[in-house]
């Protein structure tokens, strides 16, 4: 596979299946708030056991975004070597943590399911992108250290030029195998989650997190609204010009 895709044009392919095989997914399920219920008895149960697995991803997730958001606070952060070690502990500790639930998670996979054939190829692929990004990542953090400071030198630049429809492909090109690995990997396991049977999980706690989030926004925008409105009132000038009578 050239380099060139792989860097320039998988991201962004990727995200494209992801972001349409959730809409699809999404469509499917008739009530998206109530699916829980609807859900066979082997997905509540992948649910509760999958829980240190999503905790573990949720914070390397978090720990990505950090970098990506605010690369220099890590590299000031990192300036002390009492916070680099224990970030990269923290880190590392992370990711063994979610290969524990990959395990666990693979084991049940393995020794049983009652999904069709499909189901399951899709599952077996998900998982085995997932294993190859978790694995690769941790090989990274063992074979090149200190990668919370280079990775954002690199990696977020790179991520950046994507975002900003301008791959730097020589950025990511010119990285070790493993981290080039990942990067790809990382990419894949996006683009397969939607065929997998963890996409009604967070399909459900994306829609109950946008209706915790509307709640307070629809409080909000009516709050204002009224207060415009009196204002309005306050201000209109055809209360001066034609006063109602006493």
């Amino acid at each position: 596979m050239k380099t060139d895709f792989v860097f320039q044009m998988w991201p962004y392919v990727a995200v494209v299946l992801f972001a349409s095989g959730m809409a699809a997914r999404y469509l499917a399920m008739r009530e998206p708030t109530s699916a829980k219920r609807h859900w066979p008895l082997d997905v509540r149960d992948l649910f509760r056991r999958t829980l240190l697995l999503q905790i573990n991803l949720f914070a390397l997730l978090l720990g990505h975004l950090a970098g990506l958001l605010s690369p220099q606070r890590i590299l000031q952060w990192n300036s002390i070597p009492s916070r680099l070690y224990a970030l990269e502990i923290w880190a590392f500790g992370v990711g063994l943590s979610a290969l524990g639930g990959w395990t666990l998670l693979m084991w049940r996979h393995l020794r049983r399911s009652d999904a069709s054939i499909g189901r399951q190829a899709a599952d077996a692929v998900f998982l085995s992108l997932l294993f190859t990004t978790l694995l690769s990542g941790s090989l990274t953090a063992i074979l090149f250290r200190w990668g919370s400071s280079w990775g954002v030198i690199t990696l977020t630049p790179y991520m950046v030029s994507l975002l900003r429809g301008h791959p730097a492909v020589e950025l990511a090109a010119g990285l070790p195998f493993l981290v080039r690995l990942h990067v790809f990997s990382a990419f894949a396991t996006l683009a397969a989650l939607p065929a997998s049977r963890l996409a009604p999980i967070m399909i459900v706690g994306l829609n109950r997190g946008l209706r915790l989030i509307s709640g307070p926004v629809q409080v909000l925008a009516y709050s204002a609204s009224k207060a415009i409105e009196v204002v309005m009132r306050r201000l209109n000038p055809a209360i001066w010009i034609w006063p109602e009578d006493d």
